[in-house]
Parts: structure tokens; C-alpha cells; sequence
């Protein structure tokens, strides 16, 4: 239970289990990695393992366990952001209860998104760092580890989590009883982190993807109509959902180059589009495809720097637009030639 759920990350674990069966946990832990990959399981592994009340830790039937898989154990303070940040309030909070709390036994904080700190609540969180209670254990969970401030990192034992390969993810997916191409899709589109594997696989989770899709397709014949809904419908997107519909517009892009220049549709990401995106790739040139993804790229990044996203989007898809145009353009005239 706990550890045996966990994909991958076998040497982070089998790490971490020395800790405990050495009794030399640190007391403070930053697990950096994509958002999806683990973290928070591994970080649920941990604290069940001192938490449980049973014979064998974690037994994963007890109600300590119980409790810890829901974070909703007395003992274990988890803080997540409030809005867009965490703030100092939230830290207060902690150390507050932090000095209230008594007994032997072990006490847990777990940070998530821990690079969203406000830089009060960073400083106010490094004085706990550097003059820890007893038997109370941090753990920051981050995607971005060098967003936090140098002193905080240096105060924690820093693990990190890779992406798993989409083969490992696959195995995983169909051995929880997922078909083969629903596991691939979602193994290959989730970049190897199987919280948004799980995702995808929920109903309306790959609706995105479709959007993506759908947009796509439209890009040959579209019209300046076409490109300010387009932009007016992704400007109404929880900027989370604004970067994932970018990561899968480029895997679609990605798909239809590897067709446009000739390699072998099993390859693609995009598998259970395979039909679709075989009749798209006649549209474009690999020369446009490859600008197309550079646009995209460049898009996102705007986007990351605080562009507005509705005119960062009209500008995207009008360059795409005249890039989907030239590449059929540059199609059709060659076949005229022949």
C-alpha cells in the first residue's frame, strides 16, 4: 500500500525507505519535478510511513493511513496556494501551531506549489527552516525548484522526479485496465507523468486535445472571422489550461510533420487521430510545420512574460493561418507541375 501504488521513481524511493530504516530523515525535503509525475503520492508514501499505526508501515488500513491518503490527518498540515500565491498568513499559521503542538510523535507539513511563495512567506518559512521544532517533517513540493530563494533550497535535501518513459507509463495504464491505445495516447501526450495521464483518461479529459484538434483543421480555409474566435475562446482558459492547450497543439503539429515527411503513423502521439491527421498533413510542408511549432513555442513564451493572451493568439493563428495556406499553396503547385 502507499509505496507499491507509486510508477517509477525507484530510486527516489528505495532513498527514501533508507531514511526511515535509518532514522535519518531530514527535516526538510523539496521534491522538484513536472506537476503530475508523483510528488504528491510519494509524499503521501512518506507520511503514512510515519504516521501508521499498524505493525508494518504503512499498512495502509488503519485510520492513520486512511487519513493520510485524503491529507486529512491531524497530524499532517498541508498548505496550498490561496489564489495564486501562498501567503505569509499561511506560513504564520504553521509556525503558530507548530509551537502549540506537544508529544512524541512525528508531525508533517506538506507545501504544494511551493515556488508560489510570496517572498514574506518565504522568509517567514526559511526562520522555521533554520530552527526546526523536533519531529516535525517539511515537505516542498515544486515543478520550478529555482523559482525559490537559494536559502530555502540549501535547508532542504533536494530530490528530484523525472518524467517516466512512455513505455512504463503505457504498462502501467493497461495494467489498471485502460485499452492500449487509450494507455498509449495518454502515455505519450502526458510527457510522462501519470497524474495527467490519469486525466486524460477521465471523461472530457483529452477535450482540450480536441479543441487543439479541431482549430487545427480548421487552418487551411480559415478566415479572419475564424482566428478572433479562435483567440476570444482561449483568452476564456484558466492559464493552466491556456499551457496544455499549447503542449497539445505542438504534439499535433509534431504528428503531422512526422507524416509530412514520410515516417511511420505508430509513431505518432496522437494515435487515435491517425485517420484525421493523415488527411491534414496534405495540407502543409514540412518547411511550414516546422515554422508552425516555432510559432507556438514563441507564443507560449509571450504568454509566460505577461503578453495578453487574446492578441497573442490573433497574432498566432493569423501566422498559422498563412502558413497552413502557403504550405497547400506550395502542395498544389508542385502536383500542378507533375
Amino acid at each position: 500500500m502507499f509505496w507499491d501504488e507509486i510508477v517509477g521513481h525507484a530510486e527516489t524511493i528505495k532513498m527514501l525507505q533508507g531514511m526511515l530504516r535509518s532514522g535519518r530523515l531530514p527535516h526538510a525535503l523539496l521534491f522538484a519535478g513536472p506537476e503530475g509525475v508523483g510528488k504528491t503520492l510519494v509524499a503521501k508514501a512518506l507520511a503514512a510511513s510515519l504516521l501508521c499505526q499498524g505493525a508494518v508501515r504503512p499498512c495502509g488500513g488503519c485510520p492513520a493511513c486512511r487519513q493520510t491518503a485524503e491529507f486529512a490527518h491531524p497530524a499532517l498540515k498541508v498548505i496550498v496556494p490561496a489564489g495564486n500565491t501562498i501567503k505569509i498568513d499561511q506560513i504564520r499559521e504553521l509556525q503558530h501551531e507548530a509551537a502549540l503542538a506537544g508529544g512524541d510523535g512525528w508531525r508533517l507539513c506538506v507545501i504544494e506549489q511551493a515556488e508560489r511563495m510570496t517572498a514574506q512567506a518565504a522568509n517567514s518559512l526559511l526562520k522555521l527552516l533554520e530552527e526546526p521544532p523536533p519531529r516535525l517533517i517539511f515537505i516542498l513540493l515544486t515543478a520550478s525548484p529555482h523559482a525559490l530563494i537559494d536559502t530555502i533550497r540549501s535547508r532542504c535535501q533536494v530530490l528530484r522526479f523525472a518524467p517516466l518513459p512512455p513505455e512504463v507509463l503505457t504498462a502501467a495504464l493497461t495494467r489498471r485496465g485502460y485499452g492500449e491505445e487509450a494507455a498509449r495516447v495518454a502515455a505519450r501526450l502526458s510527457g510522462g507523468r501519470m497524474g495527467t495521464a490519469l486525466a486524460l483518461l477521465t471523461p472530457g479529459g483529452m477535450a482540450l486535445r480536441d479543441q487543439a484538434a479541431a482549430m487545427l483543421a480548421k487552418l487551411p480555409a480559415a478566415d479572419m472571422e475564424t482566428v478572433w474566435s479562435a483567440a476570444a475562446t482561449l483568452d476564456k482558459l484558466a492559464p493552466a489550461d491556456f499551457t496544455a492547450f499549447l503542449h497539445y497543439l505542438t504534439c499535433l503539429l509534431r504528428d503531422l510533420l512526422l507524416l509530412a515527411e514520410g515516417h511511420r503513423p505508430d509513431l505518432l502521439f496522437n494515435l487515435d487521430l491517425t485517420h484525421e491527421l493523415a488527411g491534414l498533413a496534405r495540407a502543409w510542408t514540412p518547411p511550414a510545420l516546422f515554422a508552425a511549432l516555432a510559432a507556438v513555442r514563441d507564443a507560449g513564451r509571450a504568454v509566460q512574460g505577461n503578453a495578453n493572451i487574446r492578441l497573442t493568439c490573433e497574432a498566432l493563428f493569423i501566422h498559422l493561418v498563412d502558413l497552413a495556406k502557403e504550405g497547400s499553396d506550395a502542395i498544389h503547385g508542385s502536383r500542378r507541375a507533375l
